[in-house]
């Protein structure tokens, strides 16, 4: 996921800008002035009140500016400001402010940077925005697209849990699926299409629905994947995403599923974690004559199944192969022992891989307990 902060070319971030957030029609912006020599900052009163200050209250200092910005924002932004200025460039940035009263506001910021003639930064002028009117569109919009509840199987155990990013305010493309088929078996599906924003979620409210659609007319795991590339090969946007499509055989513990470029699913059994990484083709979209192959298993009875998005296990600078054993060893730790307890096994799962904070994207966990 692209970073909402981040150090741009001279006047792209203003024209963004511009174009999206600052240009909105109820938008009040705030103006502020930072001399980069004598360390002044200088805020107007709407920058002020968006900081959750009085105009007086403020210390015209770049110290008490990041003292009003959410701790788990500070870093990147700090990160934005000091490329932006080394580079004599401009920084796009996103972040938190909580005010006296306990309520958050997500404000936007952009700063273009003045060099002197000798190519020194002498200066900082920018702007502020609120945009929290974005982020609850945000919220809404992925709160309609997944599903608000789960079939309630007999013997068996189903939980979800969906996070959106802390570092990205556009949609992302993760979505999750669970339902009863007609011959009484259950559909599972995680899957995340490239990119963000509105394409996006468009992209996966199709594949999601389409995958169901596939799945209820009596398509097997691979010809749902096979349907799907083929349907988002046209796409002259160039469409692609990543899923795991599968259905679980309740009366006969046989699970089956067809991979096209995700992650592979875990499988907890009283032997211990193991990840099921046959991968029966590529992206979604990005072969569309290709025939998707499909597996199947056994489940042992109690065994429980994690399907997954990347934003739970992949991590910038970090190895994906570490990241997937730091997954397989969590969910060893948290796997509960009786009927219940998926809950607890996902968020502790959730907990100990992705924190409260500094996630660069969505995750999706759908957790299943074989009967």
């Amino acid at each position: 996921m692209v970073d909402r902060i981040e150090a741009m070319e001279p006047g792209a971030g203003w024209a963004l800008a511009h174009a999206n957030d600052i240009a909105h029609a109820d938008a009040e912006v705030g103006i502020w002035d930072r001399d980069i020599v004598s360390g002044k900052l200088t805020w107007d009163r709407r920058t002020a009140e968006l900081h959750g200050l009085r105009l007086d209250e403020f210390g015209e200092t770049m110290t008490d500016f990041y003292a009003t910005i959410h701790p788990d924002d500070l870093p990147r932004v700090r990160e934005a400001v000091d490329s932006a200025i080394a580079a004599c460039g401009s920084y796009l940035a996103e972040y938190r402010v909580v005010w006296r009263d306990g309520s958050q506001v997500w404000v936007q910021g952009l700063g273009r940077i003045v060099a002197s003639s000798a190519g020194e930064a002498t200066r900082v002028i920018g702007l502020v925005v609120d945009v929290t009117w974005r982020h609850a569109i945000v919220d809404m919009l992925q709160r309609a697209i997944l599903p608000q509840t789960l079939p309630d199987l007999p013997g068996m155990g189903l939980v979800a849990r969906y996070l959106p990013a802390t570092r990205d305010a556009g949609v992302g493309g993760d979505w999750y699926d669970a339902s009863l088929l007609p011959d009484g078996a259950v559909l599972l599906v995680v899957g995340d299409v490239a990119g963000h924003g509105l394409p996006a979620v468009a992209a996966m409210a199709e594949l999601r629905h389409a995958t169901r659609a596939y799945a209820l007319a009596g398509y097997s795991p691979a010809g749902i994947t096979t349907q799907l590339s083929t349907n988002l090969a046209p796409d002259p946007d160039g469409t692609t995403a990543t899923a795991v499509v599968s259905r679980l055989d309740p009366a006969t513990h046989r699970f089956t599923w067809s991979c096209a470029g995700h992650l592979p699913p875990l499988v907890l059994t009283g032997a211990g974690p193991d990840y099921l990484d046959d991968v029966h083709g590529p992206i979604l979209g990005a072969a569309p004559r290709l025939a998707y192959g499909q597996t199947d298993l056994s489940l042992p009875p109690g065994a429980q199944l994690l399907l997954y998005t990347d934003g739970l296990v992949e991590r910038r600078g970090a190895s994906l192969t570490d990241r997937l054993d730091t997954l397989a060893r969590a969910a060893a730790g948290h796997s509960p022992g009786g009927l219940g307890g998926l809950a607890d096994l996902c968020d502790g799962i959730v907990t100990d891989l992705a924190g409260p904070a500094g996630r660069e994207d969505d995750l999706c966990l759908l957790a299943v307990r074989a009967p």
